[in-house]
């Protein structure tokens, strides 16, 4: 009884250190998130991944590829997505690196279908895809098992017009960019996955005041300017209301915020911050 125990025990260390070590692409980071699941929206975001080939067999070498893709569920749209191979890759002396980008045409469409036929982002079509990739000429050249680092950024940025919608970043396991696997002469590794990441946009990014939409954490006159014109002159309504309550008056009832909590006295503190006594200005709540 003692040694089947012995052997349950030693068979679940074996397979718990397995799981351990398995060989993992992972998201770093991802910059300008609030809350952890809260893009800043109008911000650029740039995500950072991990390639972790410690737990491949000892004394090998593989060659790469693996497709990342940027969607949404729910219709929301971002600017251009650029991938950059980081220096902890590109410095593998490659014969051919690729970072190759298949983007959606016309800011509408999921990838792969044309826009008459498409209707949108859809969830689970391949709308973006970078797809990153090392070759060489010799089988047993490439990224040696133990390597653990930063290997690609992917940028982006959302639009603060899509607040309440969503951006999510996942795995491309569909062509293009279908491969997905780091490969040697004695076969493959397909490297576990951290999981589909999705983000909520906020029109707020950084702290208030950015009323006009122009960007740039720092108000500027034209700030002033747009809320006038909106309480005063009949201009359109700012588009996003967290960045208008200057002040911030508005988190502090029940409801929340809304455009009856932009003020006079939103202008008033735009004005004092610019001019006067330059009180801080209130993060984005």
């Amino acid at each position: 009884m003692k040694a089947i125990i012995a052997s349950v025990l030693i068979s679940a260390l074996i397979i718990a250190g397995s799981a351990l070590g398995q060989p993992s692409v992972s998201i770093e980071s991802i910059s300008n998130v609030v809350h952890d699941t809260v893009f800043s929206g109008g911000a650029t975001h740039v995500v950072t991944l991990r390639y972790n080939f410690s737990g491949a067999p000892n004394g090998m070498e593989y060659l790469t590829s693996n497709g990342f893709r940027i969607y949404s569920p729910d219709g929301a749209d971002w600017g251009t997505v650029q991938g950059t191979a980081l220096a902890g890759f590109s410095n593998l002396a490659w014969d051919y690196l690729f970072v190759n980008h298949f983007h959606k045409t016309g800011g509408t469409g999921s990838f792969g279908l044309p826009m008459t036929q498409a209707g949108g982002n859809e969830s689970g079509r391949d709308t973006v895809v970078v797809l990153l990739a090392g070759v060489n000429a010799e089988p047993n050249n490439g990224v040696p098992a133990g390597f653990n680092d930063l290997t690609l950024s992917i940028s982006f940025t959302s639009n603060r017009a899509d607040a309440g919608l969503h951006i999510c970043i996942d795995t491309c396991q569909s062509a293009p960019g279908s491969a997905w696997e780091w490969a040697n002469p004695d076969g493959l590794i397909e490297p576990e996955w951290s999981g589909t990441r999705c983000f909520l946009i906020d029109c707020c990014s950084g702290h208030v005041g950015d009323v006009n939409g122009e960007g740039g954490d720092d108000p500027t006159i034209g700030d002033i300017a747009s809320l006038i014109g909106y309480l005063f002159l009949d201009d359109l309504q700012p588009d996003c209301v967290s960045e208008s309550d200057v002040n911030q008056s508005g988190i502090f009832l029940s409801p929340p915020q809304d455009w009856s909590d932009v003020t006079i006295g939103d202008i008033a503190y735009l004005i004092d911050y610019l001019f006067v006594d330059h009180p801080p200005l209130a993060d984005c709540p």
